[in-house]
């Protein structure tokens, strides 16, 4: 059997689910072939992956394109869609010439509407993993009463509507038409490795801070920062030179997932990978989140309070990450009591046992 991936390269979170599934497959059934097709590059997929897979570097699913880290460009999105519209049979049938020449046997989407059309146009059978699709936040941005937009709206949610199977996540943004199939958060596990990390700090570190705020760059005044006796910080970006209690993590060389496993409190933004990542370290009961409010943003709500059901957890804005301010929210965080523990259960083998069995 042949198993087919095509991964949106709109941020890691994507990349990070897919992951997750393609592991349970190539340990679980090692005879199956994986092929992926993404722009995302090989170096993350080699980092999380566990097997071999064959990779092709191709994609139109660019999702919504930013403004910052949390601001979605809506004039410049919508402009981009009507063209992947006004070009779509082209698009598709790049991915078409792909799937062809490999003969995948099932193509799953996370979540490119395009790849998906190839399949359907190949009679490929098709399934999707995703807590949401591009047709929801289109219209959540890109819908304005047009003609034009409405078309491209219609044509995305038909090519969704045609998927086979459509697996939603923990958080997910529903659908409420009765076709998804809900199953549990899917994520890698967070492992700390402590002592490596404190042989790279200094020696009276008894607090870790980790700022996971996503690929983009997002200012940050690091030179008004708090000093909090025993708190180090892991930051990713420079480092103003009279902060001793800050580290540069491309400096560390250690995987971000064991970061975020070693850390005590995380200042991220929502987004279903982190989110899920720090969820399922709440039975350790020891990591606290801190996110910036992004309120436009379809999924917020319910990674919002899927994250506050399981660790402590304080939204706030961005003039709050710094300062006083900042010593404030941080202190409110530390009197918060843990929620009581709810398992985060294995989605990705939920998924692999639904598609395969």
């Amino acid at each position: 059997m042949h198993l087919c991936f095509s991964i949106t390269a709109h941020g890691n979170g994507h990349g990070a689910i897919t992951c997750s599934v393609v592991n349970r497959v190539m340990q679980h059934y090692p005879q199956i072939k994986i092929s992926i097709m993404t722009l995302l590059p090989k170096c993350y997929l080699d980092s999380r992956l566990v097997a071999q897979f064959d990779y092709y570097p191709v994609g139109s699913d660019f999702g919504m394109l930013m403004s910052s880290a949390i601001g979605i460009d809506i004039v410049n999105s919508r402009h981009q869609y009507q063209t992947l519209f006004e070009n779509w049979q082209a698009y598709v049938d790049q991915e078409k010439q792909i799937l062809s020449a490999i003969k995948a046997d099932v193509l799953i989407s996370n979540i490119s509407p395009i790849s998906l059309d190839a399949a359907h146009q190949l009679g490929i059978k098709t399934a999707s993993v995703a807590p949401f699709n591009w047709a929801q936040i289109y219209q959540a941005y890109c819908l304005d009463g047009s003609l034009e937009t409405l078309t491209v709206y219609q044509k995305m949610n038909s090519v969704y509507q045609a998927v086979e199977q459509v697996f939603k996540p923990l958080p997910f943004v529903p659908l409420n038409d009765g076709k998804e199939i809900a199953i549990a958060s899917i994520n890698d596990q967070p492992i700390a490795d402590l002592l490596t990390l404190q042989q790279r700090l200094p020696s009276n570190v008894n607090k870790i801070g980790l700022v996971a705020l996503g690929g983009l760059p997002f200012p940050l005044d690091l030179g008004r920062w708090p000093t909090i006796k025993g708190m180090h910080w892991l930051v990713d970006q420079d480092i103003p030179a009279a902060r001793k209690d800050m580290s540069q993590i491309k400096s560390l060389n250690i995987p971000f997932l064991q970061l975020v496993g070693a850390c005590d409190v995380i200042i991220t933004k929502p987004g279903y990978g982190t989110y899920c990542e720090i969820a399922s370290l709440a039975k350790y009961k020891k990591i606290r989140a801190i996110s910036l409010k992004r309120p436009d943003w379809p999924e917020t709500p319910y990674l919002n309070t899927f994250l506050a059901q399981r660790v402590p957890f304080v939204e706030v804005d961005q003039v709050s990450l710094s300062g006083q301010a900042l010593e404030n929210v941080i202190e409110k965080l530390d009197r918060l009591n843990y929620p009581e523990q709810l398992v985060c259960e294995d989605g990705a083998m939920q998924l692999v046992k639904r598609l395969l069995n």
